[in-house]
């Protein structure tokens, strides 16, 4: 599958410089319609060190909880069932808030229903089985290299 322009090597530059609409409208068609996959933002990163900073510990601000059904939920569901029996809504809105109850059974991102998953285009399909495409390594001396052979070329 193409996704940018770098698969295409010199085709789609040449169809442009040598007027033919149909295939240069070919190319531009197979091309992925994701703008983080266009060549020009798919530049190598640098290997630098990175520096992790916990803010939840930094504030002492408790993580939320995930959205699936956990072990222990279904006491808390039974916890909220009960005061909503006993005391309403009222008791209800603060037992939730206190001890907030799961969202959903599971928490699959990938799980998408057989209509969707039918609908998506071919691009769309392939992000989702394939999240990222790999970058090439960056290696500054080659590039350094590269600029020197240039500003030689334009001197």
């Amino acid at each position: 599958m193409i996704i940018n322009e770098w698969q295409l090597n010199t085709k789609l530059n040449t169809a442009l410089q040598q007027t033919h609409r149909a295939d240069f409208a070919l190319y531009l068609a197979l091309l992925s319609p994701a703008v983080d996959e266009f060549a020009e933002f798919f530049t190598p990163e640098p290997q630098t060190d990175v520096v992790k900073h916990d803010i939840y510990k930094q504030l002492d601000v408790k993580k939320g909880r995930p959205y699936e059904l956990m072990d222990g939920d279904i006491e808390v569901l039974a916890q909220h069932s009960q005061a909503l029996i006993n005391n309403g809504f009222a008791q209800l809105k603060l037992a939730s808030y206190l001890t907030p109850p799961p969202l959903t059974q599971f928490n699959d991102k990938a799980r998408l229903d057989s209509a969707v998953w039918q609908n998506l285009s071919l691009h769309s399909r392939r992000r989702l089985e394939q999240p990222q495409q790999p970058k090439p390594n960056a290696d500054p001396a080659a590039l350094y290299e590269v600029l020197q052979q240039l500003n030689d070329k334009a001197a």
